[in-house]
């Protein structure tokens, strides 16, 4: 029986969800020379792709923007951390539609932990 019929089953969730989360941040990082939404942790660095890398773990990394979040009052939905297919993500999704970004993405594959800010699109 294949799993990919039923919506809402937590395969087709695991087998969608993940790739899609990280094309998105892939194609919306931050343009180059624009400052983030939110101050990085201490350590992050610009790679060669313009990617933002941060020089700390996952969970460290998404515990110092959920930190930064609450000081600045960005009250922010945390989801994650979760893992698929040797990539683990936590989101960020503010709940004020003022926010200039939709979210933010931490991922770490491959040994390093990325953080992407998903620009709000213009109206």
């Amino acid at each position: 029986m294949c799993h990919a019929s039923k919506t809402g089953h937590p395969e087709v969730v695991r087998t969608w969800l993940v790739p899609v989360a990280i094309l998105l941040a892939a194609l919306a990082g931050p343009a180059a020379g624009e400052p983030p939404a939110v101050r990085v942790p201490p350590g992050t660095r610009t790679d060669a792709q313009g990617q933002l890398v941060s020089g700390r773990g996952l969970r460290e990394t998404a515990d110092f923007l959920a930190a930064e979040l609450a000081r600045r009052g960005i009250d922010a939905q945390r989801i994650g951390p979760y893992a698929a297919r040797g990539v683990e993500l936590t989101r960020f999704l503010p709940r004020n539609p003022t926010i200039p970004w939709i979210a933010i993405h931490v991922l770490r594959r491959d040994g390093k932990t990325l953080i992407f800010f998903v620009p709000r699109p213009k109206a």
